[in-house]
C-alpha cells in the first residue's frame, strides 16, 4: 500500500472507532446489561443531547405534549414548578414586554401551561372549515385571560355573537400577517447517502433490497448456536468469509439488484484488500469524499444500528458470547454494507437510466430536490390566533400590530416551540417527582437503631429489594438489613454445574480475571455415591434428549417422524403452562428436587488454565481482602450479629427472551446468587478469617454467613451450602428463614397491586400463587416489571430510610458516612454503583419516551436471533432496548442520587471521577446532599449547592406497608410507616388519605 493510502486508512481506523460511539451498547440478550442509550452525547447538557440525539436518530426527546398536559391535569406537574423554571430559564427577560401582549413571563406561562396546537397544511384547513374553531374561543385558558373573553359573552347570549368576534379576532390575526410580509422559506437539510436520495426524488430504496440478504449473512456469521449449520469459511474473519461466500456467481441470486454483486466482491477478493482498504475503495467509487466520510459513514452504520452495534460489542467483548472463536470488527462490517451498497447503487442507475458513474449519482440527485415551501398565511395566523386569547387580548389591540409586533410575538414562540415546552414540562415533572422524595427524607423521624440485631441481611441495592427489605423489617422488626452492589465485590467467571458456558457475572465495566466453578465433591458413603451418581445419569439423559429433540425439530425428516410419533407427548406440557402455569411451575420444582445435588464452588485457587479468565479460583489473600472491603463498605464491620443472610437476586421466567433484562445489573446481565454464594464461603473460610484477624478485623467464632438467591419474578428464595450451618445457628437460621417466607407473601402481595390481572383483594398467599403462575406462564409477557419503577437512589444509613415506604422506587446503597472522614469508602461505592444505577434509570427513559426509536417495541412480533437479540417478525433490524412490556407502568425521569455526608465530601468524590462528574454536571443525574449530623438536604445546581426547603408534609401511616397500598393501583407518594397504636385503631392517618 502506499504512504497516502496508509495515511487514508489510519484516518478512516480512528473515524470509525469515534463514529462507533453512537452505536448502541448493548450486548448479546442473554447478558443484557443496562446502558445509557445515549452515551454519545454525554458529554452534552441532558436537555441539550436528548435534543441533538432526536434530531440525528430521527427518535422523540420527550413525551408528546398531550402526555404532559394529562400529568398537569392529573396534579403529576404543578403549575408553580413550570413558573419556578420559567422564572430560573428566562433570568432578567422574563420581565421584558412583548408586542403589547404582556410580560415575557406571562405569555411563556400561558403557552407551556395551555399549548399551542401545533398543525399546519391540509390538517389546519380542515380544522378552520371543518371544526368550530372559528365560532367558539378556547374553554381551557387561564382565569384573567376568561374574564376578558366572557366580557364579550356578557354583551349578548347568542351564539351568533361569539362566532362573529371570533372571526373578528382570526381576520386581525391574518391582517397582522399581511403586514409582517411574507415568511421566509425554511433551509433544507440535504440528505448525504444516495439511498436517502434516491427515495426522496424517484422513491427508489436501495436499504429495502440489501438489508435482507445483510441481515440473513450477519445472523448466520454471528450465530451462538441457534443454527443446525455453521457459516463456512467463519475462520478468515467477517469480512474474508463474505469475500469467500459472495465472490461466486450465486450471489447474484439475492435479487434482480444483485447482478454485479459477484464482480464487485470478486475484485476485493483478487486485489487482496483488507476491510478499511475495502471501505477506501468503495467510497471512491461511491464518490464520497474524505471531508464527507463522517457524515456518510454514520448514516451508513445508523441505517442498522442494532446490528452494527452488536457487531461492535462482540467485537470489543469477545469474553461475553458464547462463540468465542469468532473474529468480527465493524470495520469489516461496513466494508460489507458498501460492497451491498456499490450493486444496488448500479441497480438503480440502470433503471433511471442514468448515463453518469455512481461517483456522479448523488449531484444529479440533488438537483432533482424539490425546494422547500415557506409558511402559509394562515399557519403563520394560527399561533397568534391562540396567542390573543391565552392573554386575553381584545381584538382591537390585535387590530393595531404592525410587522414589528409579529416578528416579536414569532420570534419568542419560536424560542418556545413544541420542543421547548416539553422540556420545560419535563422539567417541572421530575421536578415535582423528586422534591417528594426530599420532603419526606427531611422530614422522617429516625427509628432508634436495634443494639443487638437478631440477625442481618445483606442484599442487592436493585429498587426490588426496597419492597423486601421493608416487609421484612416489619415481619421482623429485630432484624437489619443493608444493601451493596449485587456482585458483593466478588469479580469472577462463574459456571454453573450445569452451564454450558463460563460468564462474567460483574459491572460490565470490570473484566474479572477468576475463574469459578460449581463443582459436584465426591460423596463418601456408598448410598449417597449411587444416588448422586443417579441424578448426574438424569440430568445428562434429559439433556441429551432435549438436544437431539430440539435438533431434530429443524430437520425435514427428522422433524416430521418426531412430531408423528413423539408430538402427543408435549401436549400435556403445553396445556398445563398455558392454562395451569401455577401447576406447571410446582411440578417443575418438585422434578429440580428430585434431581438436584449437592455442590460448592471451587474458590481457592487451583494450578489450571481457566476456560476464561487469568486465574482459576482466588487466592485464601485476594478472598480476605474482597471480605474486608465488602464488610468495611456496608458498615458493619465492627457489629456483627450471628447470622449474616448475604442475598443476590436474579429473575426466572419462561417464554421471555428479555429474562436476563431482569438480572442484576450489578452482576453485568447475570443472577448475583453464585456471588452471594462465594462470599458466604469466603467470610466462613478459616484461613480467611485469620488474615482478617492479623488485620484487625475478628470475626467471632459465632458468626455465620449464609448465601443466598432471591428470585424477583416468582419471589422464592434458594439458600446455598445449608448442610454447612453449624448446630448452634440452626435455630436462629430456621427463625430468618420463616421471617423470609412471610416477606416472601407480603411482598409478592405488593407487587401484585400493579398487575392488572390480579385482583386488589387477593391476600398476600394468593398473591404469592399469582407471581408464581405468572413466571410460569408461557403466554405471559408481562412475567415481572423489573426495574420499571425507579427514580431515586439513596445512599446512606439504614436509619434514614427505615420506615419510609418508597414504592420500589429507591435503589438503596448502605453507607456510614460518620466512619469514612477521608472519603475512601463513599469513592469506592459511588464508582461501582453510579454508572449502574445510571445506566438502568436512563436506558428505562429512553425505552419509555420513544417506545419503538429507543426500546425495542411491543413483544409480541419479536423472535430471538442467532441467541444474540430479537427482530420483529422474521427478519428487521436487531431490536435494541426494553420491550413495551417492561415499561408500560415507569415514569420516565432521570435518577435523583441522595447521599448522606458533608458536601466537601461528597463534590471531592464527584470531582475526582471523571465519568460521575461528567453525568452530575450534564444534569445526566441529579445529585443532593443529606447532611449526616442534621436533616438538612443540599441539591447540586449548577451554581453549587442549594438549600431545599421542604414543600409538602410527610403523610404517616399506622401499622403496615399494607395499610397505604391495599386498593391502589398508581404510584404513591413517599409515607412514614409507624407502629400501631396499642388500641389498633387509626389505620392510616388522615393526611396519609388525602395526598394519595
Amino acid at each position: 500500500m502506499k504512504p497516502d493510502a496508509d495515511s487514508g486508512a489510519d484516518t478512516l481506523s480512528a473515524l470509525i472507532d469515534r463514529l462507533a460511539h453512537l452505536l448502541p451498547a448493548q450486548g448479546p440478550i442473554s447478558i443484557f446489561i443496562h446502558h445509557n442509550t445515549l452515551h454519545a452525547f454525554e458529554h452534552l447538557p441532558f436537555e441539550d443531547a436528548v435534543e441533538r440525539a432526536a434530531e440525528r436518530l430521527g427518535r422523540e426527546p420527550f413525551l408528546p405534549e398531550s402526555r404532559y398536559r394529562n400529568k398537569l391535569a392529573s396534579g403529576r406537574i404543578l403549575a408553580r414548578d413550570v413558573e419556578a423554571l420559567l422564572i430560573e430559564q428566562l433570568g432578567p427577560r422574563r420581565d421584558q414586554g412583548v408586542a403589547g401582549v404582556g410580560a415575557r413571563l406571562d405569555l411563556w406561562r400561558a403557552v407551556v401551561l395551555h399549548g399551542m396546537p401545533e398543525v399546519k397544511g391540509r390538517e389546519l384547513a380542515w380544522l378552520l372549515e371543518e371544526t368550530d374553531a372559528l365560532s367558539r374561543f378556547r374553554t381551557d385558558i387561564a382565569a384573567n385571560a376568561r374574564s376578558a373573553l366572557t366580557a364579550l359573552r356578557e354583551l349578548d347570549d347568542r351564539v351568533d355573537e361569539e362566532r362573529r368576534a371570533v372571526v373578528r379576532l382570526w381576520s386581525a390575526c391574518l391582517a397582522a400577517v399581511a403586514k409582517a410580509g411574507p415568511a421566509p422559506a425554511p433551509e433544507r437539510r440535504v440528505p448525504v447517502r444516495h439511498r436517502d436520495l434516491l427515495l426522496e426524488t424517484c422513491r427508489i430504496d436501495t436499504d429495502a433490497w440489501i438489508h435482507p440478504p445483510l441481515i440473513r449473512f450477519l445472523a448466520g456469521y454471528l450465530d451462538q448456536g441457534l443454527a443446525h449449520w455453521a457459516v463456512p469459511e467463519r475462520g478468515r474473519g467477517i469480512h474474508g468469509c463474505f469475500l469467500e461466500i459472495y465472490r461466486t456467481s450465486l450471489a447474484a441470486q439475492c435479487g434482480p439488484w444483485a447482478r454485479t454483486l459477484p464482480r464487485l466482491v470478486a475484485e476485493d477478493h483478487a486485489a487482496s484488500r483488507t476491510a478499511l482498504d475495502s471501505i477506501v475503495n468503495s467510497l471512491r467509487h461511491l464518490g464520497v469524499t474524505e471531508a464527507e466520510w463522517p457524515d456518510y459513514l454514520s448514516a451508513e452504520l445508523l441505517a442498522l444500528r442494532g446490528w452494527a452495534g452488536i457487531v461492535r460489542q462482540i467485537e470489543e467483548r469477545p469474553d461475553r458470547v458464547p462463540a468465542r472463536d469468532i473474529t468480527v470488527t465493524l470495520r469489516g462490517y461496513l466494508a460489507i454494507r458498501l460492497l451491498f451498497e456499490r450493486a444496488a447503487i448500479e441497480h438503480a442507475i440502470r433503471e433511471l437510466s442514468f448515463k453518469g458513474s455512481p461517483s456522479e449519482l448523488r449531484v444529479w440527485l440533488r438537483k432533482r430536490l424539490a425546494p422547500s415551501s415557506p409558511a402559509t398565511p394562515d399557519e403563520r395566523a394560527w399561533p397568534l390566533f391562540h396567542v390573543a386569547q391565552l392573554c386575553g387580548l381584545d381584538t382591537s389591540i390585535v387590530e393595531q400590530w404592525t410587522a414589528r409586533h409579529v416578528s416579536a410575538i414569532e420570534g419568542d414562540l419560536q424560542e418556545l416551540d413544541d420542543v421547548r415546552r416539553r422540556r420545560i414540562l419535563h422539567q417541572a415533572f421530575e421536578r415535582a417527582i423528586r422534591h417528594r422524595l426530599y420532603d419526606a427524607l427531611i422530614q422522617h423521624a429516625r427509628p432508634h437503631a436495634t443494639p443487638t440485631p437478631l440477625f442481618q441481611a445483606i442484599f442487592c441495592l436493585d429498587e426490588r429489594e426496597e419492597s423486601f427489605r421493608r416487609h421484612l423489617e416489619e415481619v421482623e422488626p429485630d432484624c437489619e438489613t443493608f444493601s451493596a452492589p449485587g456482585f458483593f465485590s466478588v469479580a469472577m467467571y462463574h459456571k454453573g454445574a450445569s452451564d454450558a458456558h463460563p460468564r462474567p457475572l460483574c459491572p460490565v465495566a470490570i473484566r474479572p480475571d477468576h475463574f469459578v466453578a460449581e463443582i459436584e465433591p465426591g460423596s463418601e458413603g456408598l448410598s449417597e455415591r449411587l444416588t448422586e451418581g443417579s441424578r448426574r445419569l438424569q440430568r445428562r439423559a434429559a439433556g441429551f434428549l432435549g438436544y437431539n429433540v430440539h435438533l431434530g425439530s429443524q430437520l425435514p425428516v427428522r422433524g416430521a417422524l418426531l412430531m408423528t410419533a413423539f408430538g402427543w407427548l408435549a401436549l400435556v406440557p403445553l396445556v398445563l403452562r398455558v392454562v395451569f402455569p401455577w401447576l406447571s411451575s410446582r411440578w417443575q420444582r418438585m422434578q429440580d428436587t428430585s434431581t438436584a445435588a449437592r455442590t460448592r464452588l471451587q474458590l481457592e485457587r487451583v494450578d489450571t488454565t481457566p476456560p476464561v479468565g487469568r486465574h482459576s479460583g482466588f487466592t485464601v489473600r485476594e478472598m480476605a481482602d474482597i471480605v474486608r472491603r465488602m464488610l468495611d463498605d456496608t458498615g458493619i464491620s465492627k457489629r456483627l450479629s450471628p447470622l449474616v443472610l448475604i442475598l443476590g437476586h436474579g429473575s426466572i421466567s419462561l417464554n421471555n427472551p428479555h429474562e436476563s433484562a431482569h438480572d442484576c445489573g450489578a452482576c453485568g446481565g447475570g443472577r448475583g446468587g453464585p456471588n452471594a454464594r462465594a462470599f458466604a464461603q469466603m467470610a466462613n473460610h478459616p484461613a480467611v478469617r485469620q488474615i482478617l484477624a492479623a488485620g484487625g478485623l475478628a470475626l467471632d467464632e459465632h458468626v455465620w454467613f449464609v448465601g443466598a438467591q432471591r428470585n424477583t419474578c416468582n419471589n422464592e428464595v434458594e439458600f446455598f451450602d445449608e448442610d454447612l450451618i453449624p448446630d448452634w445457628c440452626r435455630s436462629l437460621y430456621q427463625q430468618a428463614v420463616d421471617a423470609i417466607e412471610a416477606t416472601r407473601r407480603r411482598e409478592a402481595h405488593e407487587r401484585c397491586r400493579r398487575f392488572d390481572a390480579a385482583p386488589l383483594w387477593y391476600p398476600p398467599l394468593a398473591a404469592l400463587a399469582h407471581v408464581q403462575s405468572r413466571a410460569a406462564d408461557l403466554a405471559q409477557p408481562r412475567p415481572e416489571y423489573g426495574h420499571a419503577t425507579n427514580a431515586f437512589c439513596i445512599i446512606g444509613r439504614r436509619e434514614r430510610t427505615r420506615g419510609l415506604f418508597l414504592d420500589r422506587r429507591a435503589f438503596l446503597v448502605s453507607y456510614d458516612p460518620l466512619r469514612d472522614d477521608r472519603g475512601e469508602i463513599l469513592k469506592r461505592i459511588m464508582a461501582a454503583v453510579v454508572p449502574v444505577v445510571a445506566g438502568i434509570s436512563l436506558e428505562y427513559y429512553f425505552s419509555y419516551v420513544d417506545p419503538t426509536g429507543y426500546g425495542c417495541g411491543t413483544k409480541l412480533p419479536h423472535n430471538v436471533t442467532s441467541l444474540l437479540g430479537v427482530m420483529d417478525g422474521a427478519q428487521s433490524d436487531l431490536r435494541t432496548g426494553l420491550p413495551w412490556q417492561m415499561v408500560e407502568i415507569h415514569e420516565p425521569t432521570r435518577l435523583a442520587i441522595v447521599v448522606e455526608g458533608t458536601r466537601d465530601r461528597l463534590l471531592s468524590v464527584v470531582h475526582g471521577n471523571a465519568d460521575i462528574d461528567r453525568l452530575v454536571r450534564n444534569r445526566w443525574i441529579w445529585l443532593a446532599c443529606l447532611d449526616q449530623e442534621s436533616s438538612a438536604l443540599w441539591e447540586l445546581g449548577a451554581g453549587g449547592f442549594v438549600r431545599y426547603i421542604p414543600a409538602h408534609p410527610l403523610a404517616s401511616v399506622a401499622g403496615e406497608s399494607a395499610a397505604w397500598y391495599q386498593g391502589k393501583r398508581g404510584f404513591l407518594p413517599p409515607v412514614a410507616i409507624v407502629p400501631r397504636p396499642a388500641n389498633g385503631v387509626d389505620a392510616r392517618n388522615e393526611r396519609a388519605g388525602s395526598s394519595a
